[in-house]
């Protein structure tokens, strides 16, 4: 057993998914994530355990990635706001990694715990801030009561002291837990951020999070923009929210990222210095000979406005103009269809930098199932009908 001191060298990095090192091993163009496959009685269509994907964080003093899953193998059911979920006493996990050849090989799982010591699941909560009107059901069509807390896990960052925040869909919650899975600290919309983010949009909560080199502030971004005031900016805003938070003072502040088309969405931000960030935008739709949209841009938030406490959500480009509040500035950093020849996912999610050049860039698979009409389970495929699973990819770029 190491030292904790050697351990917690372990763990640092300069920022979330941004410390970077020059490599002279061979990396691969794309390395396939390990992951067992499990069928579940009565049904055919195998589950992937796996899943992992929804952010990713590569630390090079271990030379491991970390990659989260989200809340479990789930889908649609027949009826609005259900969801069918085939394990429902699964609980979401950090895995680390580490690559050999042309495969990410696991390490181990990091379990997330709530504050009683039990393992979060990723059933929808029925009560409190994270309540989203989801109903989930089993396979038999029963509706499952929650035994524990929800978590639906998207973002996540590692600080410098070795701890992993973690962002979540369902509130949004922002958690810190330590390196065992143990709940350290929670913020949400009544705690610590501000109440309006309450108005996220179901399923499109706080997608992607990083933190600064010094662990001091830490950066989450909207999947979509805020229900705010109302439902009325639904697919029609494209003002969609950062937020900085102060760990040290328990303040905040907020930017406007804009969002290229008003369907599309955020999946992640990733750490390069303290006003320089990476953002994954994307649609949600399978590539079809070659077109849709799959961009990483690189973000500057040095000129744009703080707009805490405003109800931008609804205004136009022009309007925002008029009022002089100016979003953070973006450049096209690398577009996944033209880098990656043959792309196929639907949704890319996770970014970090592996070193001064290369980006690296992994999809959600969704646990390897999608629904049919019928509402039961089948293989989740793409456009010409291959089986979905879970790559990183290695692109050459070049920082501005």
């Amino acid at each position: 057993m190491k030292s904790a001191i050697i351990l917690a060298l372990a763990f640092s990095s300069a920022c979330t998914a941004c410390q970077t090192t020059t490599r002279s091993e061979r990396q691969p163009q794309a390395a396939t994530v390990t992951a067992k496959t499990i069928t579940i009685p009565g049904e055919e269509t195998p589950v992937f355990l796996g899943g992992y994907g929804s952010s990713m964080v590569y630390n090079p003093t271990d030379s491991c990635f970390y990659i989260l899953t989200d809340r479990g193998p789930n889908d649609d059911g027949l009826t609005p706001e259900s969801k069918v979920f085939p394990i429902p006493d699964y609980s979401p996990v950090i895995g680390r990694f580490r690559l050999q050849g042309d495969s990410l090989v696991l390490i181990d799982n990091i379990i997330l715990k709530d504050s009683t010591g039990l393992n979060f699941v990723g059933l929808p909560n029925t009560d409190g801030d994270g309540v989203t009107g989801e109903v989930a059901y089993s396979l038999s069509g029963e509706v499952i009561q929650n035994p524990s807390r929800g978590l639906d896990s998207e973002g996540l960052a590692l600080a410098p002291d070795s701890t992993f925040w973690v962002s979540d869909e369902y509130a949004p919650f922002i958690m810190q837990f330590d390196r065992q899975g143990n709940l350290l600290r929670e913020l949400s919309p009544s705690n610590g951020l501000p109440e309006y983010y309450a108005k996220r949009r179901p399923n499109r909560g706080m997608e992607g999070l990083t933190i600064s080199k010094d662990g001091k502030y830490l950066y989450g971004i909207m999947q979509s923009p805020l229900y705010y005031p109302d439902k009325s900016t639904k697919d029609k805003s494209l003002n969609n929210r950062i937020i900085q938070i102060d760990l040290t003072k328990n303040t905040s502040k907020e930017y406007i990222y804009q969002l290229e088309d008003p369907k599309n969405v955020v999946s992640e931000i990733s750490c390069i210095n303290d006003s320089t960030f990476l953002v994954m935008e994307r649609d949600g739709d399978f590539p079809k000979e070659g077109k849709g949209f799959k961009k990483v841009y690189q973000i500057n938030l040095n000129k744009a406005s703080d707009i805490s406490d405003k109800i931008i959500e609804p205004l136009s480009s022009d309007e925002l103009a008029a009022q002089q509040i100016l979003p953070v500035k973006k450049d096209l950093l690398t577009d996944l269809l033209i880098a990656i020849p043959g792309y196929r996912h639907d949704k890319p999610e996770g970014i970090t930098l592996y070193n001064d050049s290369t980006l690296c860039v992994v999809n959600d698979d969704d646990f390897g199932i999608d629904a049919s009409p019928d509402g039961k389970f089948v293989p989740k495929t793409d456009a010409k009908g291959e089986l979905d699973r879970n790559v990183v990819y290695f692109i050459p770029v070049t920082l501005k």
